[in-house]
């Protein structure tokens, strides 16, 4: 019920966004003659994203005479603005992306995805064709209501020129770490390269800590909005790492972007930085060797190191569509094997379809990337998409904060607890 209050809120407030949907699809899809109009909704406006969905769509059209699709994107945040204004309405784009998590869970408790459970019973090929760990996260409750496109992980890349001249290896625990970025240090570099203006990567380098830290049944029960407190002493201990690993990291840290440290990193002015997969394809300008090695175990940790951080995205099929066998066949067209071999060498990223990445020719590291979360005990999902909007906006700019020396680990946790028990009032 609170869901479907907030979505019905949204569209109060932020009506004007629906319009350009509902003018392409005249209140919600339709049928011209013999030709049906279905809406497609993603959030790559930008290259070279763009340009793939849109010859792929163009292909779907050809081999599909009866159907035209009708296509449009929007970057993250309008992309989630909007989605919550339309989602479960008339004029719901037909097919929509969607992350695993929380921004799923709320979709499905608006009323607004469609279950694809029989449509995948009586299309097994297509259930059976992705990696099942990635087929759990876009579902809810046992339930299917999403299908993956791609998988992500997120991992420390490492300058393998400047590991090899200092005699480093990659290091597997806290200690082994702080060894490292103390010898890079002392070779005169900031060990690790960090843009925490955008505070969505302060949400993968906490979640990621919070895992490893925190007794695991609390670390997923506190994921429960109607029971989530996060009292947990280990909270408190994540920052107190996190806080420590700030210290080898530039200082300028919170003045700029993850896109201009990654652009750092590229440029050797520093060894190590924290990374999606995904990532791979801006590299190319790289004059160095690189590799990777997963977040190191901590001492007295809870938390089973061998879990990686990350979650796939993908697509689900409007529960309001007037047109669900045009919406499944191009859903089922989306994500078919051949072209997540063609989505991984167009965007570099590593398609959710098992043995797409490796038929791919893609260079060597995408395809160990796709192996080592294949290969993952289990994937820990990206900390702004298993809580509460309410509980990772606090989380976020308490931890910013703390980065600037403004707010200390406690401060931050009594902030999410506030947060926390303002949402379970609202359960």
């Amino acid at each position: 019920m609170r869901t479907r209050a907030r979505i019905a809120a949204a569209a109060v407030g932020i009506a004007a966004l629906v319009l350009p949907l509902a003018a392409c699809a005249g209140g919600g899809a339709g049928a011209s003659g013999d030709t049906v109009e279905i809406d497609f909704f993603h959030r790559w406006p930008n290259e070279p994203k763009n340009a793939y969905f849109a010859a792929l769509v163009e292909e779907f059209e050809a081999e599909n005479p009866d159907i035209k699709v009708n296509v449009e994107s929007v970057l993250n945040d309008a992309y989630k603005d909007k989605v919550k204004v339309v989602a479960g309405s008339d004029n719901a784009p037909d097919v929509m992306f969607s992350w695993s998590g929380s921004f799923l869970n709320e979709l499905v408790e608006g009323g607004a995805v469609m279950d694809l459970g029989p449509w995948l019973d009586e299309n097994a090929d297509v259930r059976d064709s992705f990696f099942e760990s990635q087929m759990e996260p876009m579902s809810i409750d046992g339930v299917q209501y999403g299908l993956p496109l791609g998988m992500h992980s997120k991992l420390f890349f490492y300058n393998v020129d400047v590991f090899g001249e200092l005699g480093l290896e990659a290091p597997t625990t806290w200690d082994e770490f702080l060894d490292v970025l103390d010898e890079i240090e002392k070779a005169g570099m900031t060990p690790i390269e960090y843009g925490a203006a955008d505070q969505w990567t302060i949400a993968h380098y906490v979640g990621t800590l919070n895992q490893r830290v925190v007794d695991p049944e609390v670390f997923e029960g506190d994921q429960d909005p109607a029971t989530g407190e996060f009292t947990d002493p280990g909270y408190v201990e994540a920052l107190e790492r996190f806080q420590e690993l700030s210290s080898y990291m530039n200082q300028d840290m919170t003045a700029v972007t993850h896109e201009v440290a990654r652009n750092a990193w590229i440029a050797g002015e520093a060894p190590i930085m924290y990374m999606q997969s995904a990532e791979v394809g801006y590299f190319g300008d790289a004059q160095f060797e690189y590799a990777t090695f997963n977040f190191p175990s901590v001492d007295g940790g809870k938390g089973d190191p061998g879990q990686l951080t990350g979650a796939p995205e993908g697509f689900v099929v409007s529960e309001t569509t007037q047109h669900p066998e045009e919406a499944l066949r191009l859903l089922a067209f989306l994500v078919n094997k051949q072209n997540g071999m063609r989505y991984t060498e167009a965007t570099g990223e590593l398609s959710a379809v098992d043995g797409a990445v490796d038929e791919a020719d893609v260079a060597p590291i995408t395809k160990e990337l796709a192996q080592g979360i294949v290969d993952a005990t289990a994937m820990t999902t990206w900390l702004d998409n298993a809580y509460d909007p309410q509980i990772v906006q606090a989380y976020l700019t308490e931890t910013q904060l703390m980065l600037n020396g403004q707010q200390t680990p406690a401060g931050v946790m009594k902030a999410v607890q506030d947060a926390a028990a303002r949402v379970r009032a609202e359960s």
